[in-house]
């Protein structure tokens, strides 16, 4: 009972919706993801899946489907014994799976509150930014210290970032030009360049599947009421092909920093 408490009062606001998840293996990763990442509860037993499956999302399920289903899940789980009770633990091909099946065709929106920049930089490092498969396009006229510091978890990947210094005050300017070069010496796989006109004004990332828009620059996300809008790039083609168009038009026309 206590544990369905926790499940019923816990804020997953910032996950995927377990209504989007139909079958019973993905409805199961995603309590031991909640789990995990929001209680800080490592390992549940099918007997405690199922329970909050049932009391607390109102669906019906038994133990043993819950059992059958995760035997199946292979590397997405961790599976272990104690005390002659099986416990389950997601992986992160499991949390790689719950994300690649969200909302599948539809938009995922992630919603930044004011006055609360560091949840929203934890949020945006690690609900969107770690979820970006392969090499990243980055639009962003307006750059900081924070921008770094949000960009400093990407690693083995290849990042373009787009920006333009003259939409920062000089004081702006010249700290984050400072911390830039410092920044380029551990992260040498994050390239920026200045874009020379004032054409740009829009927010959005580009991964290998989706379109990331940006309700505000990077640097100020949590100091004012804000969002995030993923789109999948498959269903959403004439938009995602326009903004890498623009994107290399732009970048040519850049220079580095």
């Amino acid at each position: 009972m206590e544990l369905s408490r926790k499940f019923a009062q816990v804020d997953t606001s910032d996950f995927p919706d377990f209504d989007e998840y139909k079958n019973r293996l993905d409805m199961a990763l995603w309590v031991l993801w909640i789990a995990k990442e929001k209680l800080g509860i490592r390992k549940l037993s099918a007997e405690q899946i199922a329970s909050i499956i049932t009391e607390v999302k109102e669906i019906s399920t038994n133990t043993r489907s819950i059992t059958y289903h995760l035997n199946k899940a292979g590397a997405r789980i961790h599976t272990r014994k104690e005390a002659g009770e099986v416990y389950f633990e997601i992986m992160k091909p499991g949390k790689d799976h719950l994300i690649s099946h969200a909302g599948e065709g539809s938009i995922k929106l992630f919603h930044f509150e004011p006055d609360k920049r560091f949840t929203s930089k934890r949020v945006l490092a690690k609900n969107v930014l770690d979820k970006l498969k392969g090499d990243l396009r980055i639009v962003d006229p307006y750059c900081g210290e924070r921008t770094l510091d949000i960009l400093k978890g990407i690693k083995n990947r290849t990042v373009k970032f787009l920006t333009q210094l003259d939409s920062l005050r000089d004081n702006e300017r010249n700290r984050f030009l400072r911390e830039l070069q410092d920044f380029k010496l551990e992260n040498p796989n994050i390239e920026f360049r200045n874009y020379p006109h004032k054409d740009i004004h829009d927010r959005y990332m580009i991964s290998s599947e989706f379109l990331v828009i940006l309700g505000h620059s990077i640097k100020d996300l949590g100091a004012k009421e804000s969002f995030a809008i993923i789109l999948k790039k498959d269903t959403n083609k004439n938009i995602v092909e326009a903004l890498v168009e623009n994107f290399h038009r732009r970048w040519k026309q850049s220079s580095l920093l």
